[in-house]
């Protein structure tokens, strides 16, 4: 019941963020959990609905389909996880599904209610009712900034509880600053950790920390495992970047038939015109440590014959970087060979004939 007062010069708000409790859901049931009540459970259950496909939503659901419950996923969106490269996206999702996890998508939910013979169960805007033992909300999340009075600073939080900052992370008081999941996206642990080292290096006048570089990497932690730097196959395109990819399968390597790991894979985007590297996916055993192979390449401005002139150990699942690289190189060579192969003119009246281009000598 005391209260100490505390004063300082600067101060430096990292209280994170809670999850998102929308009225439609029940929380209060005993069988609904948010995702931080839900690590509470005193035993597994048999049947669980997991209310959002995102990051957590997707890990929670392969960790508990891991140890035996019957998970289904259910997303208001067309497709889990859309901001990674399609092609990983829908490879996680065959490989959960491989793990026994059903997917309901593209269908919202409307809200979450109990039957007296029946139980608990979450009933869907199109009339589908899942039942289920237990149900985790895993949609949406609120910056922690109730409660702090920061009012009375002029500091505002926005409807979801974030606070803006600049680009040396102090909010609209100069004297305080924000880092981490309060200030919202990218919300993740290895991107607030240096967020808040560059405010405090900027409030106590250290030179050497200068503000984050915006090549971050993403680490999803589902099983398999996902993680994904640069561009996409779909921002390329959006932004009308000339691109090549290269693919190199674990089932092709030799250490990920030791290991077992089948599913994975290595994928580089790959700029045409340069051959620099600009997107690294990897998804399969330890693809949140290998990425950081490629990160390196890209933040050291390398191109994808990095690869081809390094030596990996051998047998390493790093060793798929190289032959990712001489997958994406094949492509772009073909691509070059087609272009300068002579085009056929099209025929001009009804019977003129189309002269075939020369054969290609060896």
């Amino acid at each position: 019941g005391s209260i100490t007062q505390l004063e300082s010069e600067k101060f430096l708000i990292t209280t994170g963020s809670k999850p998102l409790n929308p009225p439609e859901i029940r929380i209060d049931e005993p069988d609904v959990y948010d995702s931080d009540e839900i690590l509470g459970l005193e035993r597994l259950p048999e049947t669980l609905v997991v209310l959002g496909a995102g990051v957590i939503g997707c890990e929670y659901a392969c960790m508990f389909a891991a140890l035996g419950v019957k998970v289904r996923v259910v997303e208001a969106r067309n497709a889990l996880l859309p901001f990674l490269d399609t092609e990983m996206g829908e490879r996680l999702r065959t490989a959960m599904e491989n793990l026994g996890i059903g997917f309901t998508l593209g269908v919202k939910w409307k809200c979450v209610d109990r039957d007296e013979e029946r139980g608990l169960f979450c009933e869907l805007v199109d009339g589908q009712k899942l039942w289920c033992e237990n149900l985790l909300f895993a949609a949406g999340r609120l910056g922690v900034t109730q409660d702090l009075g920061l009012e009375h600073l002029g500091v505002t939080a926005d409807p979801r509880g974030y606070l803006k900052v600049d680009e040396h992370y102090r909010t609209e008081v100069p004297h305080v600053y924000a880092a981490g999941d309060v200030i919202g996206f990218p919300a993740l642990a290895s991107a607030s950790m240096e967020q808040a080292r560059v405010a405090a290096c900027h409030a106590f006048g250290i030179s050497y920390k200068s503000p984050i570089l915006t090549l971050l990497p993403y680490g999803i932690y589902t099983i398999p495992e996902v993680s994904c730097v640069g561009e996409t196959e779909q921002s390329c395109a959006e932004r009308k970047i000339d691109y090549v990819v290269g693919r190199a399968m674990f089932a092709d390597n030799a250490r990920g038939q030791i290991t077992g790991d089948l599913e994975g894979m290595t994928k580089l985007v790959v700029h045409a015109p340069t051959r620099r590297l600009i997107g690294v996916h990897v998804i399969g055993e330890r693809a949140s440590e290998l990425v950081h192979i490629g990160q390196a390449v890209m933040q050291l401005g390398g191109t994808v014959d990095t690869f081809i002139d390094m030596v990996f150990n051998y047998p390493t699942l790093s060793d798929t970087f190289k032959y990712a690289a001489y997958d994406g190189l094949q492509r772009l060579q073909k691509r070059v060979s087609k272009a300068m192969e002579p085009r056929s003119r099209v025929p001009t009246s009804p019977g003129e004939a189309v002269i075939p281009p020369p054969p290609r000598t060896a």
